[in-house]
């Protein structure tokens, strides 16, 4: 029993570092949108202005930015929905290895009690 134990803690940890994992990379998905965000605004700050806005080829270049950006702004969106369903099933996967090594332990806790009343047992009456 101390072994399947033992290969639950391991298991354990290995969801623990994969929960992390998942948790850096949803802050690195809103830093890429947050980036995304003030490229965007800046471009439409500068075509509102009314000395820019003569400008066909500077409208045309901001233009075709933005639409890298809305386009580069989509996928973060669909990579961050992905990291998000494994965010939460790695957090689910993590609650439920926490509960299957506490049960673990207490079963080994339950059974090396019973192991030392049995041997005190024995010593007291064998």
């Amino acid at each position: 029993m101390a072994r399947k134990s033992q290969d639950i803690e391991r298991l354990f940890r290995m969801q623990k570092q994969i929960f992390l994992f998942s948790s850096w990379l949803l802050q690195k998905l809103d830093a890429q949108v947050y980036q995304l965000n003030e490229k965007e605004r800046r471009i439409l700050l500068a075509l509102s202005n009314g000395d820019l806005a003569q400008h066909d080829r500077f409208i045309a270049n901001a233009a075709e930015r933005l639409r890298r950006i809305i386009e580069e702004m989509s996928r973060l969106s669909e990579a961050r929905a992905k990291v998000n369903s494994e965010y939460d099933r790695q957090r689910l996967m993590l609650k439920l290895m926490a509960e299957r090594l506490a049960r673990m332990r207490g079963e080994e806790q339950r059974a090396e009690e019973e192991r030392d009343l049995m041997d005190l047992l024995d010593c007291r009456y064998g």
